[in-house]
């Protein structure tokens, strides 16, 4: 239920629903001019850029201060004050973790209809957006210290995403609303696609078969992504 490619479920969030953020899941807003001493320079160079234009909104929040309410200063990895140390990567996760369990108790409790898309659509979001930062961190970051607590975000996230998809009343949620022609025929073209896709990603994950069918196919899902 996280991004394309990773576990499923998830995996359609907002392919087909216009942008509600400008810029949302880009990392165009650069990155804090905190010095690098190492020896990988374009990757060094590139961790040095000073920012341009607005900072990453990491966790859909809009935040500014100051005397007249001026943008905050960015600080941290892409603008992000959280990120300013390693450490920030396990606020990040807490935060977008407790977010999510919110966004399925809403998805659970509201009536099928156009806004529990949305609500899939936000949950997806509030996990992504810190889940493909860290995947891109640990990777690329050219500091030991960043590079670890990005990895544990994502196995912190990754372990959320397997929950997600093997959760049952989530599953009904979307079921119950692709399953009434009315409500299904009532939906823009768009907000319905994204409804089959989010579907699709969930069946693909096995969470329509039995108990016993779908932790073999829980624990398939596990060997492929754990070679």
């Amino acid at each position: 239920m996280l991004c394309v490619g990773r576990l499923g479920g998830l995996g359609a969030r907002a392919a087909a629903l216009p942008p509600r953020r400008a810029g949302r899941g880009i990392l165009e807003a650069g990155i804090r001019a905190r010095r690098v001493s190492t020896s990988w320079s374009p990757v060094g160079a590139a961790f040095n850029v000073k920012p341009q234009g607005s900072r990453l909104d990491l966790f859909g929040e809009r935040r500014v201060s100051g005397a007249g309410g001026a943008p905050l200063s960015p600080r941290g990895l892409f603008g992000v004050p959280e990120l300013s140390a390693p450490e920030g990567f396990h606020a990040a996760q807490e935060k977008a973790l407790r977010k999510a369990e919110l966004l399925v108790g809403r998805a659970c409790s509201t009536p099928p209809g156009p806004q529990t898309v949305l609500i899939f659509d936000e949950l997806s979001d509030s996990l992504c957006r810190v889940a493909d930062l860290a995947d891109f961190v640990k990777i690329a970051h050219p500091e030991p210290a960043f590079r670890e607590a990005a990895e544990e975000a994502c196995r912190s996230i990754g372990t959320m995403v397997e929950k997600l998809n093997t959760n049952v009343d989530l599953y009904q949620s979307l079921r119950k609303l692709l399953a009434d022609k009315k409500l299904v025929d009532s939906l823009d073209p768009e907000t319905r696609r994204v409804a089959e896709l989010f579907m699709f990603d969930f069946e693909i994950s096995g969470i329509h078969l039995d108990k016993e069918k779908r932790w073999d196919c829980t624990m398939l899902a596990r060997l492929v992504s754990n070679p």
